[in-house]
This record gives structure tokens, C-alpha cells and sequence, in this order.
């Protein structure tokens, strides 16, 4: 075994371990997805911007052509303005 490898309580994801990414969270990129309803990835995506600013977790939030596809979503925007 490793002398770095983690265990027990060591072998959770911590904050300071980990980091969040949304990618393209934006009206245009949402209306064309046809897998899952709208509104259900927007309040699932909400929840986990919430639950990484309750943990502390660093998040990123990126965009792809903002004129085009317009802003993050606003629940996202309330989360991390």
C-alpha cells in the first residue's frame, strides 16, 4: 500500500480536494437538449451551484458564445452573481 494512498475519513471528497465545473448552462443550450426536461436539469444543476457554495467547493462557470446562446441561466446567476 502507498504511504499517500487515503483511508477512512481521508478518503472523502473534501472541499479543498475538489471542484466544480458547469459548462454552457445557457437558454439556448438548454432548449435544444431533448434527453431530459428543462426545467429538471436547470433545478438539478441549481442544486448542485447550491450544495458547492454550501461546501465552499470552488465552481467554475463558463459560457460558449454569450451573443448567441445569452447569459448563464439565472437560478445559476442568483447562486454565484
Amino acid at each position: 500500500m502507498s504511504k499517500n494512498q487515503k483511508t477512512g475519513l481521508e478518503a472523502l471528497l473534501r472541499p479543498e480536494d475538489s471542484i466544480v465545473v458547469l459548462i454552457d448552462h445557457q437558454p439556448f443550450q438548454v432548449s435544444n437538449l431533448h434527453s431530459h426536461e428543462p426545467t429538471m436539469i436547470i433545478n438539478a444543476v441549481t442544486a448542485l451551484a447550491k450544495a458547492a457554495k454550501v461546501f465552499n467547493v470552488p465552481t467554475i462557470l463558463t459560457t460558449v458564445i454569450a451573443e448567441r446562446g445569452g447569459l448563464i441561466v439565472k437560478q445559476l446567476q442568483d447562486v454565484f452573481p
